[in-house]
């Protein structure tokens, strides 16, 4: 449970450190036309991808020592240890958790990116670059891992559907997963 709240901490912190140094660049792109839902829909990816890099790579100690690296490619394997069932359970939420922001804000920001099996594409090969990388710096790669992770992304491509086909009718919905149409010299 430490894991997971220090996870939930960092990423608050994170994320009222980035907001107020985002505040500047906001103010320049509504001047050129980027309306604020719009600019919150790239801001949540950003946020999404950068706190995964963060969690997974970044917050972790590094060592290229060979005896370090373990790799499992037994999927499920985690099941059979179901005496520390809780403990393991701690591990799997926060890839859960992590993934899920990524799975809503891809499809929001990416019109053609709206259909689940082209989520769940990216997302693995997002959680495929992660575990790929944790191998080389002395962390464990674990297929597992990407099992969580992409069952994360699916929750949170659940979540945008359902937010498409209740909202798709009001402005901000419409704005924040639209891409603003330029204009051709015909139109005006």
């Amino acid at each position: 449970m430490h894991r997971l709240e220090s996870y939930i901490r960092l990423a608050f912190i994170f994320i009222f450190i980035f907001t107020i140094l985002y505040l500047p660049i906001s103010h320049q792109l509504k001047k050129h036309g980027i309306p604020i839902p719009r600019q919150i829909s790239w801001l949540g990816l950003f946020l999404s991808l950068f706190f995964i890099i963060f969690a997974t790579i970044l917050y972790t100690p590094i060592s290229f020592h060979s005896n370090t690296h373990t790799l499992n490619l037994i999927p499920f394997s985690w099941l059979n240890n179901l005496n520390k069932f809780d403990e393991l359970l701690v591990e799997k939420i926060p890839n859960i958790l992590l993934f899920i922001p990524l799975g809503f804000f891809i499809p929001m920001v990416y019109e053609k990116m709206r259909f689940l099996h082209k989520t769940l594409w990216i997302s693995f090969l997002i959680t495929f670059s992660v575990e790929f990388i944790q191998f080389f710096i002395g962390r464990s790669s674990d297929i597992d891992d990407i099992i969580t992770n992409l069952f994360g992304a699916m929750i949170g491509y659940g979540v945008f559907h359902c937010f498409q086909k209740s909202l798709h009718f009001h402005k901000f919905w419409h704005v924040s997963t639209t891409k603003k149409k330029r204009r051709s010299k015909c139109d005006y």
